[in-house]
């Protein structure tokens, strides 16, 4: 493979590019628009994709400002550049770790991010990715913010590149704050009849369980209630949504950061839970000392006085309605990002006005609430693929849980990373 030594010539931004002369392509046996790789003497690297101009200097290569940022290379360096031929097409998906400089809020940056998701499309477009890449967005209206690769669909081997987005499909753009971030949490539970089946098998949660004791202040109810999960055993389907949400709770107020939560459950109607005078249950120790294993008896009660209808359409409804409830967070003077997560083992069967079908309902509020990601999650007879698209177009994602185990470890999840989930479209054909 054909390698030249050049000069760095930092040209600023260049939509992510770099320009050599002709016959510096020439000798690289390369065309325009093909990507190299720039290597220092200290093995820093990055790649790009090249234009061609006369108006550079040969033995020069002229880049992009971020993208030399990006690389840790210097205007006046000297690298040595290469032809990238192995690079990754048919990225999937990406994973974008989002990280303000010190000083700014992480919320407000994902915010931002939320409604003006174009620019940072814009910052990827014509971008190579690859392992450790870090791009520093120095110009980005809210402040500088590094945007870190984390990994991609399918994987790109260390040393190699990927290319977002090659052939013009759809291109899920995954985002996650790069560090902790304070979000709410609307809870949907459902709790038809079909709630109690006993078939949620307990393995694997002594950990989840201890966990739990530390996070609320023991009672008898509460430890009742654990004595119920033995391994090997079987719970209803409700102990093990009202065991997720308990573990889910308990984590919010170990972070201690006053994060919010609402319940709400459904059957054949929708209701918000109440704890004391409130809907919005701050995750502070005050709240951990009121007892919040009362929402076991109150999401049991609600399991044993429910129907076989399943109003899921209302339910979304007043999910996306009860974030409205929320305070802002002082910092930032805005209300933090939310996160809907809902959980039932039917199939839509009331409509009660707003017809049984969900997605209308999903896509509606989607448009008005970029701040908002919704997870669907399945047990029973669920329907699969109703769920997949409801998580798909609520920028968050589902999930089926055939045991108790798979259904803690992703409420876990949720309870500590919030991650949005954007789609990079097709630009239209000229």
């Amino acid at each position: 493979m054909t390698k030249i030594s050049l000069n760095v010539v930092n040209v600023g931004n260049i939509e992510g590019r770099a320009y050599l002369h002709t016959q510096d392509i020439e000798k690289l046996a390369i065309n325009e628009f093909d990507y190299v790789k720039m290597v220092t003497e200290w093995e820093d690297w990055g790649a790009v994709q090249i234009l061609s101009s006369d108006e550079v200097e040969q033995g020069t290569i002229a880049v992009d400002a971020s993208v030399l940022s990006s690389a840790n290379i210097s205007d006046g360096d000297a690298v040595e550049v290469e032809p990238v031929n192995n690079a990754a097409a048919g990225i999937k998906s990406i994973k974008l770790g989002i990280e303000p400089l010190a000083g700014q809020e992480v919320e407000e940056a994902i915010l931002w991010i939320a409604t003006e998701f174009e620019q940072l499309s814009t910052l990827l477009k014509n971008r190579p990715v690859f392992n450790n890449l870090q791009i520093a967005w120095e110009d980005c209206p809210i402040g500088n913010i590094t945007v870190r690769f984390l990994g991609a669909d399918p994987p790109i081997p260390d040393g190699d590149i990927g290319i977002v987005d090659p052939t013009g499909r759809e291109v899920e753009i995954n985002i996650i704050p790069f560090t902790e971030m304070s979000f709410n949490a609307v809870l949907v539970l459902d709790v038809s009849g079909s709630m109690s089946k006993k078939d949620m098998k307990v393995k694997n949660i002594s950990g989840a369980l201890e966990g739990l004791k530390k996070g609320l202040d023991e009672s008898d109810e509460l430890n009742l209630f654990i004595e119920k999960f033995q391994d090997g055993k079987k719970v209803s389907r409700v102990d093990a949504a009202a065991m997720a949400i308990m573990l889910f709770m308990s984590l919010k107020i170990a972070k201690g950061w006053g994060e919010q939560i609402q319940l709400l459950t459904f059957s054949g109607e929708v209701e918000r839970y109440s704890l004391g005078d409130t809907n919005v249950i701050s995750c502070v120790g005050e709240t951990k000392k009121a007892g919040i294993e009362s929402i076991i008896d109150h999401v049991v009660q609600k399991t044993s006085e429910s129907t076989g209808l399943t109003f899921l359409s209302g339910a979304l409804d007043q999910a996306y309605k009860s974030i409205d409830s929320f305070d802002e967070n002082p910092t930032i003077q805005k209300k933090n990002p939310t996160m809907i997560i809902v959980l039932t083992d039917g199939n839509p069967n009331k409509g009660n006005g707003l017809g049984v079908n969900p997605i209308p309902i999903v896509k509606q509020y989607v448009e008005q609430h970029p701040e908002v990601v919704l997870y669907a999650i399945g047990l029973g007879e669920a329907d699969r693929l109703m769920l997949r698209k409801i998580g798909e177009m609520g920028r968050g994602g589902s999930l089926m849980a055939d045991d108790l185990e798979t259904l803690i470890d992703f409420y876990d999840s949720l309870a500590q990373n919030f991650q949005m989930v954007v789609k990079m479209k097709k630009e239209p054909e000229e």
